[in-house]
């Protein structure tokens, strides 16, 4: 109860760090080796066997860091595992053999080699590309500069996925649209766009807002899904609630080629047949 949840904490944290500097790294390389591309994966088990070895040799756990990464390949120029490898091995000599040098180097002339980091480190051209980038990439870009200077870059970089991940949900739920038609005896109102918890409430109100029952020439509501997906639970539900609530039945719902929305309805009811009919 009380290691458990640190552990989980540093890892992850660690995992992400490791993961963004491995994105910018390769980014910064891509033009000397374009075959080259770092192993997410064995990033991943790398850090995690060494992590584990260190703490059962009472060391500390660590992970890869943005600011050396960038000086070791910007101004060592080193692209390979060597030089990661002599980076460590230096700073380890340093650390054991140089510490009665070191302890005479005031902490305030460690300032400058910071702010050199941090000039190295700032992706500046980001500034010019406010202006032009949508406002939602802006305000994320914005937020995780400052967090990143008041907190840690973990926290910034964790938060600026949440960020991207709900924006990208509101814009998708956004995106959904219908046109209504008429065939026969029955009306066909096409969804166009995905279908999840972030645009169930949409299409419900798209559907209600197509006055299907002002057609009086029109007994069935075909709700075509053919240019839609359902990807969770809630799509599902928006489906049961306007089959049973507005219009018990009348509704059919007919599916593209994907099988990923006939698997959730089938999951959802189970041996029970849904309140809507299913057409091709």
């Amino acid at each position: 109860q009380i290691i458990l949840p640190y552990a989980i904490t540093m890892a992850a944290v660690g995992c992400l760090e490791s993961l963004l500097t491995m994105q910018l790294i390769d980014g910064m390389l891509k033009d000397e080796d374009d075959n080259n591309k770092s192993s997410a994966s064995k990033e991943c088990i790398g850090q995690g066997s060494g992590n584990i070895l260190s703490g059962l040799t009472g060391g500390i756990g660590g992970c890869a860091l943005l600011g050396q990464s960038m000086i070791n390949v910007q101004n060592g120029g080193g692209i390979s595992r060597w030089s990661g490898m002599s980076m460590g091995l230096f700073l380890a000599l340093g650390i054991v053999v140089g510490a009665p040098l070191l302890a005479n180097v005031p902490v305030a002339s460690l300032v400058g080699v910071m702010l050199m980091v941090c000039y190295s480190t700032f992706d500046w051209s980001s500034i010019r590309k406010l202006t032009k980038i949508p406002v939602l990439d802006a305000a994320i870009i914005v937020v995780v500069s400052w967090v990143t200077v008041q907190k840690d870059l973990a926290i910034a970089v964790l938060l600026g996925m949440i960020l991207s991940a709900l924006g990208f949900a509101y814009q998708q739920s956004m995106a959904l649209t219908a046109t209504t038609s008429v065939a026969g005896d029955s009306q066909v109102v096409a969804i166009k766009g995905p279908v999840f918890f972030g645009s169930a409430r949409t299409l419900e109100s798209l559907v209600r807002d197509q006055n299907l029952d002002a057609t009086t020439t029109a007994t069935k509501i075909v709700l075509d899904l053919t240019k839609s997906t359902l990807l969770d639970h809630s799509a599902v539900e928006c489906l049961h609630a306007l089959a049973v609530e507005n219009y018990p039945g009348r509704l059919l719902v007919k599916m593209g080629l994907d099988n990923s929305g006939r698997d959730l309805i089938a999951r959802y009811y189970g041996a029970q047949p849904p309140p809507y009919s299913l057409v091709e």
